[in-house]
């Protein structure tokens, strides 16, 4: 008898066509950011091999903006290539104030339609970064850098069995922090690898209806908890 409830149960979430299908859902965007996440990982782990083997050859200097590094660009604007791949559109843009500091500005913007459920949204990152390098200077180079998220999301379900709409907000907080390496080709081609962690919260606003009909899958879809951060960013430096 238990093996039959928990098989119904288990239909009625992966196949029931009259409300979303958190679990296959969730798990594949769980999947692609686990599977971003480790190429970042691998890309990011070479990156800072690579420049601490050049920083240990080279010699170090002092921490000054050179004559040379005076004109070479210091503002970069970029896009994040792997925000796609779980329904999201990012960008950034990253000005240096100092050899080893710059503050970032990043945007986003998100929506899909998964059965009688709607949802978009966007969000704000703002960041500062400090870069590691004795033999270059922001914004390129290997860095740690902290980060704050605002975010805005509206959720609106249709409920065509009472012929009624339901909405609700949800606008979580959160910050991290994250290590990465920024490469600068030609003074011009920018190519950024980042992995960060950080921490959203936020309670779900319901406008018209209830809590019940807002299946709680939508908080882990949109970023609740602890969330890894793995992005690859390409963009033009200026």
């Amino acid at each position: 008898m238990f093996e039959n409830e928990a098989t119904d149960f288990w239909n009625r979430c992966c196949y029931s066509s009259t409300r979303p299908n958190w679990f296959l859902l969730t798990n594949s965007i769980l999947m692609k950011k686990l599977f971003f996440t480790c190429i970042a990982a691998v890309l990011l782990g070479a990156g800072l091999a690579q420049e601490a083997t050049a920083q240990y050859r080279a010699p170090r200097r002092a921490p000054q903006r050179s004559q040379a590094a005076s004109n070479t660009p210091n503002t970069v604007i970029k896009v994040n290539v792997l925000s796609p791949f779980v329904l999201t559109g990012s960008g950034f843009i990253e000005h240096a104030f100092s050899p080893r500091i710059s503050g970032q500005i990043g945007a986003f913007v998100t929506g899909a339609s998964i059965s009688d459920v709607n949802f978009k949204g966007y969000g704000f990152t703002p960041e500062v970064r400090y870069y590691l390098s004795e033999n270059k200077e922001a914004p390129a180079g290997p860095y740690v850098a902290g980060y704050s998220r605002i975010q805005n999301f509206k959720l609106t379900v249709q409920d065509e069995s009472a012929d009624k709409e339901y909405t609700a907000t949800y606008k979580p907080i959160g910050a991290g922090v994250a290590i990465g390496n920024q490469w600068i080709f030609n003074n011009h081609i920018a190519l950024d690898i980042f992995l960060g962690g950080g921490y959203n919260g936020g309670s779900l606003q319901v406008n018209t209806g209830t809590e019940q009909d807002f299946d709680t899958g939508w908080l882990d879809i949109l970023g609740s908890g602890f969330r890894i951060r793995p992005g690859l960013t390409v963009g033009y430096s200026f």
